[in-house]
């Protein structure tokens, strides 16, 4: 199954051979490469999702944590992208680390904010 990163998606979920939503249109791989299954974590910054690195042969697991600020008001919304922003770089800071998860990737894409990492069961 394919989860549509779209936040107001009312039919998220896919077929995993679609290439758009067949709720809203949307690409279904961010960045042409990783494939959310499913949310795994929600909260006024955004949504947390189980994902696949399609362009990786093995298609490993990861992590994609999108930002969308949920507040309305600009000061609320700059401040949540303050801190998002602090944590991707607290992560980049932590270095390698068995229990620590590693930042794989860090971009925008249709107005949202994206840190992809590494998957620890």
């Amino acid at each position: 199954m394919s989860y549509c990163l779209y936040p107001g998606c009312q039919k998220p979920q896919n077929p995993n051979e679609t290439k758009f939503c067949q709720g809203c249109g949307s690409k279904l791989l961010l960045k042409e490469r990783y494939r959310a299954l499913k949310v795994i974590g929600q909260g006024s910054f955004g949504r947390t999702f189980l994902a696949l690195d399609m362009e990786k042969s093995s298609q490993l697991p990861c992590v994609i944590k999108q930002f969308f600020p949920l507040a309305q008001d600009t000061k609320n919304v700059q401040k949540e992208a303050e801190l998002w922003e602090q944590e991707a770089v607290q992560w980049d800071k932590l270095g390698k680390h068995p229990g620590i998860p590693q930042v794989c990737d860090r971009f925008e894409e249709n107005r949202c904010q994206y840190l992809v990492q590494e998957f620890i069961d």
